[in-house]
Parts: structure tokens; sequence; C-alpha cells
């Protein structure tokens, strides 16, 4: 995984921006900011659907807020079946007998 860009979000704004207006090639923009054509052309697909999904009603609150309740009910699961497994294996060690 590559490192995190430092360049603030409102400089990629205007990064993206000159990109879409067609104001100079990608390759002169990556340049200009210090980071890869890959780097800028993720920016334009990542501002792309950011605008769409709030031109669809969904807030990137509401997006990232139904993300954070389905990861909490996952964690919730899963500590539910660990706590399962670990009543099993302690009364598993009391059935065993003794250890040495």
């Amino acid at each position: 995984m590559g490192r995190k860009s430092e360049v603030p979000a409102d400089k990629r704004v205007e990064l993206v921006l000159a990109l879409l207006r067609k104001e100079e090639p990608a390759a002169q923009i990556a340049r200009r900011a210090g980071v890869s054509e890959q780097t800028v052309y993720r920016w334009r697909d990542e501002f792309i659907s950011g605008g769409k999904a709030q031109l669809a009603g969904k807030s990137s609150d509401a997006v990232a807020s139904k993300e954070l309740a389905k990861l909490q009910r996952e964690i919730e699961s899963r500590e539910q079946v660990i706590g399962e497994l670990t009543i099993a294996n302690r009364i598993l060690k009391k059935l065993s007998g003794p250890s040495l």
C-alpha cells in the first residue's frame, strides 16, 4: 500500500478541477503536486464518486455511518463466537482431567 499524500484537500480539489477542465496534462499536474499520475487520476475518481453520492442524496457521513454500524455488528458477532469458544474450551479442559 502506498503512503498517504501530504497534499491538502483544497489543493487536491484545485488539481482535479484543472485536470477536468483540461488546463494541463495529468503528467504536468502530477509533477507540480509531487505525486504520480496514478494518484491524480485516483483523486479525480474519488472526486467524481463523492459528487455522485451527494447528488444521489447519500452524504459521505451517512455512508460512513452505515459502514461503521455494519462493522460494529460484525465485531459483536465475532466477540460472541470468541466467548462461546472460550466457554467450550474451559469445559473441555475440565473434562479432560488434571493437566501435568
